[in-house]
């Protein structure tokens, strides 16, 4: 497969192809043409290392299967795996349309349908309906929610007006609308029960992302990273939508929310506001790090993950130093949003490699041991397999044709990057691989028990890409 040559400047997203393939782990998809050489060499040696022949199966720990699809992926450990076996190779085939429904809206829909009892909930992108549909009569409606949000958020919103979804618990369907509200509504009903304003679209936040609920807490983040905005996530209370904590990417350790219980793997990741001195100025104040992907929770350690999103702006010549807490990953405490570690996954961000995508909560066989981890696909191209406890980087291994880096150092967990790729003012620079939707973008992957597979979606494109110097004005690119 060739590659198309596509453009991305530092404040918008422009590519001209793109194209997604299904692999899994053990196995690398085919590269470009060029590559092929090196794709066959990824091929070889990916898996080994995370699954030999006949050695014990990565697994995970399921809830009860009840038939319903309550979260967006499922679970709150994020596996996207149903144990429901009625469809399986033998009958697959068989599989006919039973019936449609259509929204009326006409924008992306990237929202994953969620299904309580013989109810499904679908958000569409804006204006956000939210659908309910009965499937006991053929997805006839039984009612529609309409937020009514503000209608200047579309031209905020920096990549199309899509929203990833709901969340059920306690009787209410929990969503975000594209002008910074969460809401909730009565399941049954369609009532409003209560509606929170979290961001201002004035300084150019907008929200895409599902939340989760975890012990009645609700958490969402907001998206916004190309518009100069400052990510947070934010937990609310689930009876009442009243925010309870907010723990920024960026600043002082007080908003990060890093205390005393902070305890990070590497030594780079230790001292104090690193939020602060990892960028030049006041520049952390409108430096990204949004959260707008997923969000996993493991009850044993009682600890939720999360990624952040890029600097801003994209050209890395504005902010030099490692911008923490940008393009990392984050443990927190569910009730408090207090910070347990932290791990950078791609410091200075050179090439919009946001670290969104979902932490997969698996565990391993790992050196004669199982290992509680994390897996997860990240944009920089790189699978990581990250001890959840202490945020260790045990394995991290190419799943992608890769050009602006050059691996991960295990014992400093620091990409080695590849210099002859950053972006330049006024230099076209040529194939760099992944580009910035990222060697996977936010379509999610799923893990399955019975083969020990993570199978991912992803992408198999280059850019080329020349820096441009940008200014802040709130609320635009």
């Amino acid at each position: 497969m060739n590659t198309v040559p596509s453009v991305a400047r530092h404040a918008g997203r422009s590519w001209r192809s793109s194209t997604s393939l299904l692999g899994a782990l053990a196995l690398v998809a085919a590269a470009c043409a060029p590559e092929r050489e090196r794709a066959e060499a990824l091929q070889q040696s990916a898996a080994p290392q995370l699954q030999a022949a006949g050695a014990p199966r990565a697994t995970a720990a399921l809830e009860p299967e009840d038939g319903q699809w309550t979260r967006p992926a499922k679970s709150h450990s994020v596996l996207r795996y149903s144990q429901l076996t009625q469809i399986d190779a033998g009958n697959v085939a068989q599989l006919r349309p039973a019936w449609s429904y259509e929204t009326g809206v006409l924008r992306g829909h990237e929202e994953a349908p969620i299904v309580v009892g013989s109810t499904m909930y679908v958000v569409t992108p804006f204006p956000n309906e939210l659908h309910a549909l009965d499937l006991a009569n053929h997805g006839a409606p039984r009612w529609v929610y309409r937020p009514r949000p503000v209608s200047a958020a579309q031209g905020v919103a920096c990549c199309d007006v899509v929203n990833r979804g709901p969340v059920f618990a306690d009787g209410k369907i929990v969503f975000n609308t594209l002008d910074a509200h969460v809401v909730a509504v009565d399941a049954a009903t369609g009532r409003e029960v209560w509606k929170t304003r979290v961001g201002d679209i004035n300084r150019g936040e907008t929200m895409t992302m599902a939340p989760l609920v975890v012990k009645n807490v609700v958490l969402v983040g907001n998206s916004g990273g190309e518009l100069g905005v400052r990510g947070w996530l934010k937990g609310l209370d689930l009876a009442s939508g009243a925010v309870r904590w907010t723990a920024y990417s960026t600043g002082p350790d007080s908003d990060v929310l890093i205390g005393p219980r902070f305890r990070p793997f590497y030594d780079d990741h230790k001292g104090e506001d690193l939020g602060v001195s990892t960028w030049p100025g006041d520049a952390w104040t409108i430096g990204g790090g949004t959260v707008w992907g997923w969000i996993s929770y493991d009850p044993e350690l009682d600890l939720v993950y999360h990624g952040t999103a890029n600097p801003g702006p994209w050209n890395p010549d504005q902010r030099p130093g490692d911008n923490k807490w940008t393009s990392a990953i984050f443990a927190r405490d569910p009730a408090t949003g207090e910070a347990v570690w932290a791990y950078q996954v791609t410091p200075h961000d050179e090439h919009d490699y946001d670290n969104v995508n979902e932490l997969v909560i698996i565990d391993v066989p790992w050196k004669g041991a199982m290992r509680k981890v994390l897996i997860t696909p990240a944009r920089n191209g790189y699978v990581y397999l990250i001890d959840r406890a202490t945020g260790e980087v045990l394995a991290a291994e190419p799943f992608v044709y890769i050009t602006t880096t050059n691996g991960v150092d295990l014992k400093s967990g620091r990409l080695a990057v590849n210099a002859g790729k950053k972006p330049q003012m006024g230099i076209v620079v040529r194939d760099g691989c992944p580009a910035s939707p990222g060697g996977k973008d936010w379509q999610p992957s799923a893990f399955s028990p019975r083969t020990g597979l993570l199978y991912i979606p992803h992408n198999n494109l280059c850019q080329d890409y020349e820096a441009l110097e940008a200014n802040y004005i709130a609320g635009t690119p």
